[in-house]
Protein backbone atom coordinates (compact mmCIF):
# COMPACT_ATOMS: atom_id res chain seq x y z
CA UNK A 1 0.00 0.00 0.00
CA UNK A 2 2.84 2.15 0.97
CA UNK A 3 4.35 1.61 -2.16
CA UNK A 4 1.47 2.61 -4.39
CA UNK A 5 0.98 5.69 -2.67
CA UNK A 6 4.59 6.46 -3.39
CA UNK A 7 3.49 5.96 -6.82
CA UNK A 8 0.58 8.16 -6.79
CA UNK A 9 2.33 10.54 -5.55
CA UNK A 10 4.93 10.90 -7.61
CA UNK A 11 2.87 10.69 -10.71
CA UNK A 12 0.99 13.44 -9.35
CA UNK A 13 3.72 15.97 -8.38
CA UNK A 14 4.89 15.34 -11.49
CA UNK A 15 1.70 16.58 -13.10
CA UNK A 16 2.16 19.88 -11.11
CA UNK A 17 5.45 20.49 -12.27
CA UNK A 18 6.76 18.65 -15.54
CA UNK A 19 4.04 20.66 -17.40
CA UNK A 20 5.27 24.16 -16.06
CA UNK A 21 8.30 23.38 -17.21
CA UNK A 22 7.35 22.40 -20.60
CA UNK A 23 5.16 25.50 -20.98
CA UNK A 24 7.94 27.08 -22.38
CA UNK A 25 8.26 25.45 -25.37
CA UNK A 26 4.53 25.35 -25.82
CA UNK A 27 4.42 21.91 -25.09
CA UNK A 28 0.77 20.43 -24.08
CA UNK A 29 0.11 19.26 -20.50
CA UNK A 30 -1.02 16.09 -21.79
CA UNK A 31 2.01 15.72 -23.99
CA UNK A 32 4.35 16.64 -21.50
CA UNK A 33 3.04 14.12 -19.08
CA UNK A 34 2.51 11.16 -21.78
CA UNK A 35 6.91 11.81 -22.75
CA UNK A 36 8.11 11.61 -18.37
CA UNK A 37 5.83 8.47 -18.35
CA UNK A 38 7.89 7.23 -21.00
CA UNK A 39 11.25 8.33 -19.86
CA UNK A 40 10.82 7.13 -16.41
CA UNK A 41 8.57 4.06 -17.44
CA UNK A 42 9.98 0.46 -17.60
CA UNK A 43 11.08 0.63 -21.08
CA UNK A 44 12.93 3.90 -20.63
CA UNK A 45 14.84 4.26 -16.71
CA UNK A 46 12.66 1.83 -15.20
CA UNK A 47 11.72 4.04 -11.70
CA UNK A 48 7.96 3.29 -12.19
CA UNK A 49 6.17 0.47 -12.55
CA UNK A 50 2.38 0.50 -12.74
CA UNK A 51 0.62 -1.84 -10.22
CA UNK A 52 -3.07 -3.27 -10.30
CA UNK A 53 -4.17 -0.08 -8.21
CA UNK A 54 -1.88 2.26 -10.13
CA UNK A 55 -3.88 0.75 -13.65
CA UNK A 56 -6.87 1.17 -11.98
CA UNK A 57 -6.89 4.48 -11.18
CA UNK A 58 -5.66 4.91 -15.29
CA UNK A 59 -9.09 2.89 -15.97
CA UNK A 60 -10.75 5.64 -14.12
CA UNK A 61 -9.25 8.26 -15.89
CA UNK A 62 -9.68 6.98 -19.09
CA UNK A 63 -13.53 7.07 -18.02
CA UNK A 64 -13.49 10.21 -16.77
CA UNK A 65 -11.97 11.55 -20.10
CA UNK A 66 -14.66 9.69 -22.43
CA UNK A 67 -17.42 11.17 -20.17
CA UNK A 68 -15.71 14.70 -20.11
CA UNK A 69 -15.34 14.42 -24.16
CA UNK A 70 -18.85 13.19 -24.58
CA UNK A 71 -20.31 16.40 -22.17
CA UNK A 72 -18.82 18.39 -24.86
CA UNK A 73 -21.30 16.83 -27.37
CA UNK A 74 -24.41 18.97 -28.83
CA UNK A 75 -26.72 17.59 -30.88
CA UNK A 76 -28.38 20.99 -31.76
CA UNK A 77 -25.33 21.71 -33.67
CA UNK A 78 -25.50 18.41 -35.77
CA UNK A 79 -29.30 18.78 -37.10
CA UNK A 80 -28.99 22.40 -38.36
CA UNK A 81 -26.07 21.90 -40.48
CA UNK A 82 -26.23 17.61 -40.57
CA UNK A 83 -25.42 17.69 -44.52
CA UNK A 84 -21.69 19.41 -44.04
CA UNK A 85 -20.95 17.75 -41.15
CA UNK A 86 -22.02 14.53 -41.91
CA UNK A 87 -20.21 15.00 -45.97
CA UNK A 88 -16.74 16.07 -44.64
CA UNK A 89 -17.12 13.60 -41.63
CA UNK A 90 -17.24 10.84 -43.82
CA UNK A 91 -14.42 12.06 -46.23
CA UNK A 92 -12.23 13.12 -43.04
CA UNK A 93 -12.98 9.32 -41.49
CA UNK A 94 -12.64 6.95 -44.93
CA UNK A 95 -9.41 8.39 -46.54
CA UNK A 96 -7.38 8.25 -43.19
CA UNK A 97 -8.82 4.74 -42.56
CA UNK A 98 -7.87 3.22 -45.84
CA UNK A 99 -4.69 5.02 -45.60
CA UNK A 100 -3.89 3.02 -41.82
CA UNK A 101 -5.29 0.25 -43.02
CA UNK A 102 -3.11 -0.54 -45.98
CA UNK A 103 0.32 1.27 -44.02
CA UNK A 104 0.02 -1.48 -41.58
CA UNK A 105 -0.97 -4.24 -43.60
CA UNK A 106 1.45 -3.43 -45.84
CA UNK A 107 4.12 -4.10 -42.93
CA UNK A 108 2.74 -7.61 -42.47
CA UNK A 109 0.29 -7.16 -39.35
CA UNK A 110 -2.28 -9.03 -39.01
CA UNK A 111 -6.09 -8.02 -40.38
CA UNK A 112 -7.16 -7.22 -36.75
CA UNK A 113 -4.37 -4.71 -36.06
CA UNK A 114 -4.96 -3.32 -39.27
CA UNK A 115 -8.17 -2.02 -38.75
CA UNK A 116 -7.22 -1.37 -35.48
CA UNK A 117 -4.67 1.23 -36.95
CA UNK A 118 -7.65 2.41 -39.22
CA UNK A 119 -9.86 3.27 -36.78
CA UNK A 120 -7.26 5.09 -34.45
CA UNK A 121 -7.03 6.93 -37.96
CA UNK A 122 -10.80 7.85 -38.00
CA UNK A 123 -10.60 9.23 -34.38
CA UNK A 124 -9.42 12.69 -33.30
CA UNK A 125 -9.57 14.67 -29.97
CA UNK A 126 -13.31 16.56 -28.96
CA UNK A 127 -11.63 17.60 -25.72
CA UNK A 128 -8.54 19.48 -27.53
CA UNK A 129 -10.09 21.07 -30.12
CA UNK A 130 -13.09 22.84 -28.00
CA UNK A 131 -10.80 25.32 -26.12
CA UNK A 132 -8.65 26.67 -29.07
CA UNK A 133 -12.03 26.98 -31.04
CA UNK A 134 -13.18 29.01 -27.87
CA UNK A 135 -9.98 30.51 -27.19
CA UNK A 136 -10.47 32.11 -31.14
CA UNK A 137 -13.97 33.04 -30.67
CA UNK A 138 -14.97 30.53 -33.45
CA UNK A 139 -16.78 28.18 -31.18
CA UNK A 140 -20.23 29.32 -31.45
CA UNK A 141 -19.99 30.38 -35.01
CA UNK A 142 -21.11 27.87 -38.03
CA UNK A 143 -17.32 27.30 -38.67
CA UNK A 144 -16.47 26.20 -35.35
CA UNK A 145 -19.90 24.08 -34.56
CA UNK A 146 -19.02 22.29 -37.98
CA UNK A 147 -15.40 21.16 -36.71
CA UNK A 148 -16.41 20.10 -33.40
CA UNK A 149 -19.46 18.01 -34.52
CA UNK A 150 -17.77 16.63 -37.71
CA UNK A 151 -14.68 15.83 -34.97
CA UNK A 152 -17.15 14.59 -32.49
CA UNK A 153 -18.66 12.54 -35.29
CA UNK A 154 -15.82 10.90 -36.30
CA UNK A 155 -15.00 10.10 -32.69
CA UNK A 156 -18.09 8.11 -32.15
CA UNK A 157 -17.60 5.84 -35.22
CA UNK A 158 -14.24 5.07 -34.21
CA UNK A 159 -15.58 3.80 -30.53
CA UNK A 160 -18.31 2.01 -32.12
CA UNK A 161 -15.91 0.37 -34.25
CA UNK A 162 -13.48 -0.80 -31.51
CA UNK A 163 -16.47 -1.53 -29.64
CA UNK A 164 -17.55 -4.32 -32.26
CA UNK A 165 -14.00 -5.21 -32.91
CA UNK A 166 -13.61 -5.79 -28.98
CA UNK A 167 -16.40 -7.45 -28.89
CA UNK A 168 -15.78 -9.61 -31.79
CA UNK A 169 -11.96 -10.65 -30.40
CA UNK A 170 -13.11 -10.34 -26.29
CA UNK A 171 -16.81 -10.64 -26.16
CA UNK A 172 -17.94 -9.25 -22.68
CA UNK A 173 -21.48 -10.85 -23.65
CA UNK A 174 -22.52 -13.98 -24.30
CA UNK A 175 -25.12 -12.72 -26.51
CA UNK A 176 -24.78 -13.15 -30.08
CA UNK A 177 -23.90 -9.76 -31.97
CA UNK A 178 -27.02 -9.48 -33.83
CA UNK A 179 -29.10 -9.58 -30.67
CA UNK A 180 -26.15 -7.69 -28.63
CA UNK A 181 -26.83 -4.62 -31.22
CA UNK A 182 -30.47 -5.14 -31.21
CA UNK A 183 -30.09 -4.94 -27.34
CA UNK A 184 -28.18 -1.64 -27.04
CA UNK A 185 -29.75 0.58 -29.67
CA UNK A 186 -33.07 -0.07 -27.71
CA UNK A 187 -31.38 0.82 -24.10
CA UNK A 188 -29.69 3.67 -25.79
CA UNK A 189 -33.24 5.04 -27.48
CA UNK A 190 -34.73 4.32 -23.77
CA UNK A 191 -31.97 6.21 -21.91
CA UNK A 192 -31.71 8.85 -24.22
CA UNK A 193 -35.37 8.90 -24.05
CA UNK A 194 -35.83 8.62 -20.43
CA UNK A 195 -32.36 9.99 -18.66
CA UNK A 196 -32.32 13.54 -19.41
CA UNK A 197 -35.86 13.62 -17.97
CA UNK A 198 -34.71 12.04 -14.79
CA UNK A 199 -31.39 14.15 -14.49
CA UNK A 200 -33.09 17.50 -15.02
CA UNK A 201 -36.30 16.27 -12.23
CA UNK A 202 -33.56 15.60 -9.65
CA UNK A 203 -31.36 18.76 -10.52
CA UNK A 204 -33.83 21.46 -10.77
CA UNK A 205 -37.14 20.05 -8.98
CA UNK A 206 -35.85 17.20 -6.21
CA UNK A 207 -33.05 19.60 -4.81
CA UNK A 208 -34.27 23.01 -3.77
CA UNK A 209 -32.02 25.59 -5.44
CA UNK A 210 -29.90 26.20 -2.94
CA UNK A 211 -28.61 23.25 -2.40
CA UNK A 212 -25.12 22.32 -2.33
CA UNK A 213 -23.56 21.74 -5.73
CA UNK A 214 -21.97 18.89 -3.82
CA UNK A 215 -24.85 17.77 -3.53
CA UNK A 216 -26.21 17.68 -7.11
CA UNK A 217 -22.34 16.31 -8.23
CA UNK A 218 -22.68 13.33 -5.82
CA UNK A 219 -26.34 12.54 -7.80
CA UNK A 220 -24.42 13.20 -11.36
CA UNK A 221 -21.55 10.70 -10.22
CA UNK A 222 -23.78 8.25 -9.04
CA UNK A 223 -25.87 8.30 -12.16
CA UNK A 224 -22.78 7.93 -14.10
CA UNK A 225 -21.53 5.10 -12.40
CA UNK A 226 -24.71 3.46 -12.33
CA UNK A 227 -25.62 3.85 -15.90
CA UNK A 228 -21.72 1.76 -16.24
CA UNK A 229 -22.69 -1.00 -14.73
CA UNK A 230 -25.72 -1.16 -16.27
CA UNK A 231 -23.83 -1.04 -19.88
CA UNK A 232 -20.52 -3.63 -17.78
CA UNK A 233 -23.95 -5.91 -17.75
CA UNK A 234 -25.16 -5.70 -20.82
CA UNK A 235 -21.58 -6.12 -22.52
CA UNK A 236 -20.81 -2.61 -23.52
CA UNK A 237 -17.26 -1.79 -23.77
CA UNK A 238 -16.58 1.05 -21.12
CA UNK A 239 -15.03 3.86 -23.09
CA UNK A 240 -18.06 3.82 -25.37
CA UNK A 241 -20.43 3.74 -22.10
CA UNK A 242 -18.81 6.64 -20.54
CA UNK A 243 -18.70 9.02 -24.17
CA UNK A 244 -22.82 7.78 -24.21
CA UNK A 245 -23.48 8.54 -20.85
CA UNK A 246 -21.62 12.12 -20.96
CA UNK A 247 -23.64 12.61 -23.98
CA UNK A 248 -26.76 11.91 -22.34
CA UNK A 249 -25.84 14.91 -19.99
CA UNK A 250 -24.46 16.97 -22.01
CA UNK A 251 -28.04 18.12 -22.53
CA UNK A 252 -29.27 18.28 -18.96
CA UNK A 253 -26.15 19.50 -17.05
CA UNK A 254 -26.49 23.41 -17.43
CA UNK A 255 -24.97 23.93 -14.62
CA UNK A 256 -21.06 25.41 -15.18
CA UNK A 257 -20.45 24.73 -10.96
CA UNK A 258 -21.15 20.99 -11.86
CA UNK A 259 -19.47 20.45 -15.31
CA UNK A 260 -16.16 22.48 -13.48
CA UNK A 261 -16.54 20.11 -10.89
CA UNK A 262 -16.40 17.23 -12.95
CA UNK A 263 -13.35 18.50 -14.78
CA UNK A 264 -11.31 19.35 -11.71
CA UNK A 265 -12.11 15.78 -10.59
CA UNK A 266 -10.92 14.51 -14.07
CA UNK A 267 -7.99 16.39 -14.52
CA UNK A 268 -6.84 17.30 -10.68
CA UNK A 269 -6.44 13.18 -10.06
CA UNK A 270 -7.68 10.34 -12.45
CA UNK A 271 -6.95 11.92 -16.56
CA UNK A 272 -2.95 12.36 -15.52
CA UNK A 273 -2.21 8.79 -14.25
CA UNK A 274 -4.12 8.03 -17.20
CA UNK A 275 -1.75 9.65 -19.70
CA UNK A 276 1.25 8.73 -17.40
CA UNK A 277 0.18 4.96 -17.85
CA UNK A 278 -0.43 5.23 -21.58
CA UNK A 279 3.26 6.96 -21.70
CA UNK A 280 4.79 3.82 -19.67
CA UNK A 281 3.70 1.70 -22.56
CA UNK A 282 5.91 3.51 -24.52
CA UNK A 283 9.17 1.84 -25.76
CA UNK A 284 11.68 4.66 -26.62
CA UNK A 285 14.45 2.02 -26.84
CA UNK A 286 12.60 1.92 -30.47
CA UNK A 287 14.10 5.50 -31.10
CA UNK A 288 17.65 4.48 -30.90
CA UNK A 289 17.72 2.75 -34.02
CA UNK A 290 15.84 1.68 -37.39
CA UNK A 291 15.08 -1.04 -38.88
CA UNK A 292 12.03 -1.84 -41.82
CA UNK A 293 9.45 -2.51 -38.87
CA UNK A 294 10.03 0.46 -37.25
CA UNK A 295 10.31 2.61 -40.18
CA UNK A 296 6.61 1.87 -39.49
CA UNK A 297 6.47 4.97 -37.00
CA UNK A 298 7.24 7.12 -39.90
CA UNK A 299 4.96 6.26 -42.12
CA UNK A 300 1.89 6.28 -39.52
CA UNK A 301 2.60 9.67 -38.51
CA UNK A 302 3.21 10.99 -41.85
CA UNK A 303 0.14 8.92 -43.52
CA UNK A 304 -2.51 10.09 -40.69
CA UNK A 305 -1.43 13.67 -40.94
CA UNK A 306 -1.22 13.93 -44.43
CA UNK A 307 -4.71 12.14 -45.34
CA UNK A 308 -6.34 13.28 -42.09
CA UNK A 309 -5.33 17.00 -43.40
CA UNK A 310 -6.13 16.70 -46.93
CA UNK A 311 -9.27 14.69 -46.39
CA UNK A 312 -10.49 17.88 -44.06
CA UNK A 313 -9.02 20.31 -46.41
CA UNK A 314 -11.13 18.48 -49.73
CA UNK A 315 -14.33 17.97 -47.96
CA UNK A 316 -14.47 21.53 -46.47
CA UNK A 317 -13.82 22.97 -49.98
CA UNK A 318 -16.45 20.88 -51.51
CA UNK A 319 -18.48 22.40 -48.70
CA UNK A 320 -18.01 25.80 -49.99
CA UNK A 321 -15.83 26.64 -46.55
CA UNK A 322 -13.35 28.98 -47.09
CA UNK A 323 -9.50 28.63 -47.90
CA UNK A 324 -9.07 29.58 -44.59
CA UNK A 325 -11.79 27.56 -42.53
CA UNK A 326 -10.92 24.66 -44.90
CA UNK A 327 -6.95 24.55 -44.11
CA UNK A 328 -8.55 25.08 -40.20
CA UNK A 329 -10.55 22.05 -40.16
CA UNK A 330 -8.06 19.90 -41.57
CA UNK A 331 -5.85 21.33 -38.78
CA UNK A 332 -8.17 20.25 -36.64
CA UNK A 333 -8.42 16.84 -37.75
CA UNK A 334 -4.94 15.36 -37.24
CA UNK A 335 -4.76 15.99 -33.30
CA UNK A 336 -4.54 12.69 -31.55
CA UNK A 337 -5.50 12.55 -28.22
CA UNK A 338 -8.62 12.03 -26.45
CA UNK A 339 -9.97 8.71 -28.49
CA UNK A 340 -7.17 7.90 -29.82
CA UNK A 341 -5.08 6.83 -26.84
CA UNK A 342 -7.98 5.35 -25.45
CA UNK A 343 -8.20 2.96 -28.08
CA UNK A 344 -4.18 1.59 -27.48
CA UNK A 345 -5.35 1.51 -23.92
CA UNK A 346 -8.20 -0.56 -24.65
CA UNK A 347 -6.31 -2.72 -27.46
CA UNK A 348 -3.37 -2.88 -25.09
CA UNK A 349 -5.00 -4.32 -22.08
CA UNK A 350 -7.00 -6.92 -24.68
CA UNK A 351 -3.74 -7.69 -26.06
CA UNK A 352 -4.90 -7.06 -29.47
CA UNK A 353 -2.27 -5.25 -30.25
CA UNK A 354 1.63 -5.79 -30.84
CA UNK A 355 3.94 -3.42 -28.74
CA UNK A 356 5.44 -1.71 -32.09
CA UNK A 357 1.80 -0.49 -33.12
CA UNK A 358 1.40 0.90 -29.30
CA UNK A 359 4.65 2.72 -29.23
CA UNK A 360 3.81 4.17 -32.90
CA UNK A 361 0.55 5.42 -31.58
CA UNK A 362 2.01 6.90 -28.51
CA UNK A 363 4.51 8.69 -30.72
CA UNK A 364 1.71 10.13 -33.18
CA UNK A 365 -0.33 11.18 -30.08
CA UNK A 366 2.87 13.53 -29.31
CA UNK A 367 3.25 14.73 -32.62
CA UNK A 368 0.34 15.56 -33.49
CA UNK A 369 -0.48 16.99 -30.03
CA UNK A 370 2.08 19.24 -31.00
CA UNK A 371 1.85 19.83 -34.56
CA UNK A 372 -1.81 20.67 -35.00
CA UNK A 373 -2.02 23.69 -32.05
CA UNK A 374 0.47 25.32 -34.38
CA UNK A 375 -0.92 24.87 -37.53
CA UNK A 376 -4.35 25.76 -35.47
CA UNK A 377 -2.84 29.14 -34.31
CA UNK A 378 -1.74 29.93 -37.82
CA UNK A 379 -4.84 29.61 -39.71
CA UNK A 380 -7.05 31.07 -36.65
CA UNK A 381 -4.72 34.17 -35.65
CA UNK A 382 -2.72 35.35 -32.61
CA UNK A 383 -6.73 34.83 -30.40
CA UNK A 384 -6.01 31.07 -30.58
CA UNK A 385 -4.75 29.86 -27.13
CA UNK A 386 -2.60 26.64 -26.65
CA UNK A 387 -4.47 23.09 -25.92
CA UNK A 388 -3.43 22.15 -22.75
Amino acid sequence: MEGTLIILLFILLLGLVVPELFKRFNIPFVTSIIVVGAVLGPYGFGYVYANETIKFFGFLGMIFLMLSAGLETDFTKISKLKKKIFFMAGLNGIVPFTTGFLITYFFGYSLLESLLIGIIFVSSSVALIVPTLRGAGILKKDIGQIILSSVMLTDIVSLLALSAVLQSTNPITHLPLSIYYIVLILSLVFLFWLAPKLVFYFLNNYFKKKTLHEKKLRFVIVFVIATLVYFSFLGVEPILAAFIVGMILSGVVRSKEIKEHISILSYGLFVPIFFFVIGMEMDISMLTHLSRQNLIIILIVVGLIISKFVSGYVGGRISKLSIKESATYGSSSIIQLTTTLVVVYASSEAGIMSHNLVTSVIILSIITTIIGPIALRLFLGKKAKNME
